[in-house]
């Protein structure tokens, strides 16, 4: 009983001894604690500030009292040393916890010096500069203290941390060195530069550079460039810079420039007129004394006054003047470019474009087949205010973008041949798309007679070339005489006989050919039959085979003694040869048949042939002789030649014009007055909405007009020349007639402009236009796109939204990363009371972006590095490398959190605990003793 009541006082006893310490230990926590007025603790100790950031955490130590009181009731058998020395790391681990939880920190003071170097690696600097910066660099590493930290930035159009890849310093212990910086040009994952190297951005190295600096270090940079600057702004980084505390110094690269030439600019003056000269200033910068060639084109073609100049640039900026002169308004883009340099590096900055806007009277392009004959037309429409461009088709615009600077185009008899399918494409884009004008007058190279039936130019005018026919009007009979003679083995033969079938297709269904085909006698392969045997006239032909010698005679006469048999109201005979041959007796048999109306035209093939002959014969008997130096186009001459009897067009006979249809050109204009046309061009009116205008004395079209989309073509059947329209050059109506006329249908631009001001900044496109109603109030609210067009000439067209941005301002900022001249076109759209956008306004501007301005500069710019220096206290070429490490007096108050370290030091004390509880440290021979257990187990048993 004595000792059941002792054990029963040590446990109250031990309870209570529990119960005070844990008492004692929240009455700590909440006096100094939860009742604390600040949210921190903080002491200091031997100059170190120590603070918990979260001293609430501090609680979990009141378990500790839990692992005290436990003990007495602990199973474990171990000896007592061991269960006190247990209970002494789970109170050590609970507090270690609750140190870690409530998060120890202590503030301190270093001179440590870290150094970015930033190293510019653009394709401005020279390779030996770039020497002198990994020169630098190395000495950096070689003498820093030893507790000082380098790292290190190349940069050009983007900054690149480079991490090294060259062993050591130069020490001793290089291999135990880190790697060295390799400092060299950007590459791509191919290692290709492309245009990496194409820039030089000081800012955005400086701003990377924040985050390189480790915490407790002084912050220094040290800037090795050029200090030219193709984007950002290093001095406005180094204001920033100052209050980060980085200390900014500067080397500037001292090396001499590269060779090279640049161009700068290209100057233009501020407003050109149409036919007055004006000069072109080229500002061209050259590193050192050299030669050149300098092409200035206009458009794309040379230009007219100053083409090319031969230079003697000397060392620097250089002023060279061009003169030019612009003859028909609209956009004009110039191009300079620098050939034959003896001494130059980048080819990126030999180029420089930029257009202009030439206000004048409304352009006309005038193609004419005959230009000598271009005179009348040419100066009433100049009369009437209008700049008339003429040209040869040969000149006809290579692009819809020189096209476009015209109002109005007119092509007068110009045969199919001479206009390319391009051109005609480019014809009916401009009319359809545009909204131009387009006159084709007629002539003897015009409509059918010159070949342009079933093209792309009849399908967009509002006539037929097929013209039917009257039944009263004559049939034709055609008669082929084709050589066969050895020369015309294989392809002549091959392609003559292509063109006798063409031929045959060609002609109506009535009419009649023969085919002969000679050697030393002639051969009726085709006897006179109608063409609408078409399957069997092929057949036949395709049988003609190359024979022996040339005789051009018997065939002649026997295609004489055919066609004076046969029955038609035109009769017509074409001579194909190779060759020379006899002439004796065609001067006869060829009079004979112009007496009896039957014409010849003939065909020289190649050079070995008599032209004096041929030409005999066309002229005696009233047709045409073509000389034919390749085979292939054979089938062209043929088709036209039977165009032009066939389809019987040309109408030559005095008539005159009859007005059917109203215009508002031809008011004022009394047409009956006019005088009488000697010709035209037979063709026939297509359906609605096709509008007949002018007719002939027999109803057919002279003059007929329709739109094809936003455009109007015209058809004039007779020509503009003194030959059917003789009589009419001399008409005091004439002038006023042709400049009404082209008034009305060319473009129109009704419009209404908006100024637009555009620059380039730091590689974007900078555009903003202010837009005013006619009451000059704010026009607001409009949906406005710009379209960016380029580079010119021919360049591809990219939209983007304007965005409204103050009381009617719109502006845009893109990214501009080609290079070139730009076009740009605003279209401002307002919304309809019916939901439609309809267009309010269109403005127009244009911008040169020549090439990066990394080529453009080459001389450092050291008052820059001198400002951002001074910004931030640094130094320009510091004296020395200790001079950059040299903490000047400053000191950085570093904050190092310790919570790691308690957290650490209580999973050391946790294993312990476990190893401390698992084996026996203390009295290692200890056994149990039997009758404790005996006795331990029968209280257990009574228990239960």
């Amino acid at each position: 009983m004595s000792v059941w009541k002792g054990r029963r006082f040590r446990v109250i006893a031990w309870t209570i001894t529990c119960v005070a310490l844990a008492g004692l230990l929240f009455w700590a926590y909440r006096r100094f604690v939860l009742l604390h007025p600040d949210p921190t603790l903080t002491w200091e100790r031997g100059g170190v500030k120590y603070e918990l950031l979260n001293p609430k955490m501090l609680g979990a130590a009141l378990l500790a009292p839990w692992f005290v009181a436990v003990l007495g009731a602990s199973l474990a058998d171990l000896p007592w040393q061991q269960r006190i020395l247990s209970v002494l790391l789970r109170v050590a681990f609970v507090a270690l916890v609750a140190l870690g939880l409530s998060r120890l920190a202590r503030t301190a003071t270093t001179e440590k010096v870290a150094t970015v170097y930033l190293v510019d690696v653009s394709d401005s600097v020279t390779d030996e500069a770039l020497g002198d910066a990994r020169e630098a660099v190395r000495r950096a590493y070689a003498e820093k203290p030893e507790d000082a930290v380098i790292k290190v930035i190349t940069f050009a159009r983007r900054p690149r941390l480079d991490e090294g890849g060259e062993p050591g310093s130069g020490t001793e212990d290089a291999e135990k060195q880190p790697p060295l910086p390799t400092i060299g040009r950007h590459v791509d994952a191919q290692g290709k530069r492309g245009d990496l190297g194409a820039g030089s951005n000081l800012q955005a190295a400086l701003q990377l550079a924040y985050g390189l600096y480790p915490p407790g270090y002084l912050k220094r940079a040290v800037l090795l460039s050029d200090g030219v600057q193709t984007d950002g702004d290093v001095i406005a980084e180094a204001n920033r810079a100052r209050d980060f505390g980085v200390r900014l110094h500067t080397i500037p690269y001292r090396r001499p420039a590269p060779a090279e030439v640049a161009l700068r600019d290209l100057r233009m003056p501020d407003r050109v007129k149409v036919g007055e000269t004006f000069e072109i200033h080229a500002d061209i910068y050259a590193s050192r004394a050299t030669t050149a060639r300098a092409r200035l084109q206009q458009g794309e073609m040379l230009n007219g006054l100053e083409g090319l100049k031969q230079l003697d640039l000397k060392a620097g900026a250089n002023d060279v003047v061009f003169k030019s002169v612009v003859r028909v308004a609209g956009q004009v883009t110039y191009a300079l470019d620098l050939e034959e340099l003896k001494d130059d590096t980048f080819k990126e900055n030999n180029r420089w474009a930029t257009t202009i806007d030439v206000p004048g009277r409304p352009a006309v392009l005038y193609i004419e087949g005959t230009p000598q004959h271009a005179g009348p037309l040419s100066s009433a429409l100049t009369a009437q205010q209008l700049d008339v461009d003429v040209r040869p088709p040969a000149g006809f615009p290579g692009s819809i973008k020189e096209l476009e600077r015209f109002d109005f185009l007119i092509v007068s008899d110009t045969a199919k041949e001479a206009m390319s399918l391009q051109a005609q494409e480019l014809i009916e884009t401009y009319v359809r798309d545009l909204g131009g004008g387009f006159l084709f007058a007629g002539g003897e190279s015009g409509y059918g007679l010159g070949g342009w039936y079933r093209t792309t130019m009849e399908r967009i005018l509002p006539v037929r070339m097929d013209n039917e026919r009257k039944k009263e009007m004559p049939s034709v009979a055609m008669s082929l005489v084709i050589d066969r003679s050895g020369s015309m083995t294989g392809l002549p033969l091959e392609m003559a006989k292509a063109a006798a079938k063409a031929t045959a297709g060609v002609l109506g269904s009535d009419d009649l050919i023969q085919v002969i085909a000679f050697d030393t006698a002639p051969t009726r392969y085709v006897k006179m039959q109608p063409a609408r045997n078409r399957a069997r006239i092929a057949g036949e032909i395709a049988r003609i085979q190359p024979g022996g010698g040339t005789e051009i005679f018997s065939a002649l006469d026997a295609a004489y003694q055919d066609m004076t048999v046969t029955q038609a109201r035109k009769k017509h005979v074409i001579l194909l040869t190779d060759g020379k041959a006899p002439s004796g007796g065609i001067r006869d048999v060829v009079s004979a048949m112009a007496a009896e109306s039957i014409t010849v035209t003939t065909v020289g093939l190649g050079s070995d042939v008599d032209d004096q002959l041929l030409k005999m014969m066309a002229d005696v008997s009233g047709g045409r002789y073509h000389a034919v130096a390749d085979p292939n186009n054979l089938p062209r001459v043929f088709t036209k030649e039977t165009e032009m009897i066939a389809r019987a067009a040309a109408v030559e006979e005095w008539f005159p014009v009859t007005q059917v249809g109203e215009a508002a050109f031809l008011r004022g204009i009394d047409v009956r007055t006019a005088p009488y046309l000697h010709g035209y061009v037979s063709t026939k009116l297509k359906p609605t909405p096709a509008q007949e205008l002018l007719t002939s004395d027999v109803g057919e079209p002279i003059l007929a007009r329709w739109r094809v989309g936003l455009g109007w073509t015209l058809a004039w059947t007779s020509d503009v020349k003194s030959r059917w329209a003789v009589e009419w050059l001399r008409w005091p109506g004439f002038e006023r007639f042709w400049g009404q006329l082209v008034h009305e249908h060319m473009r129109q631009k009704h419009r209404r402009e908006l100024d637009m001001k555009a620059e380039i900044v730091g590689g974007e496109l900078r555009a903003s236009v202010d837009a005013f109603g006619v009451d000059e109030r704010f026009d607001n609210n409009l949906s406005s796109k710009l379209s960016i067009i380029g580079p010119e000439p021919g360049g591809e067209t990219r939209v983007v939204d304007m965005r409204q941005t103050a009381p009617g301002r719109y502006e845009v900022a893109v990214p501009l990363d080609r290079f070139g001249s730009f076009l740009l076109r605003a279209e401002h759209l307002r919304e309809a009371t019916d939901g439609s956008m309809k267009q309010a306004a269109v403005s127009y501007g244009h911008v040169s972006n020549p090439y990066p301005r990394e080529y453009a500069s080459f001389e450092p710019d050291v008052p820059t590095l001198d400002k951002a220096a001074a910004a931030t206290g640094g130094k320009v070429d510091p004296e020395s490398v200790a001079a950059i490490f040299d903490p000047a007096g400053e000191k950085v108050t570093f904050h190092e959190e310790l919570w790691s370290r308690f957290i650490y030091a209580a999973i050391v004390v946790f294993l312990l605990d476990l190893l401390v509880r698992r084996v026996r440290l203390f009295d290692r021979k200890f056994v149990a003793r039997r009758g404790r257990t005996a006795d331990s187990g029968r209280k257990a048993h009574a228990a239960s």
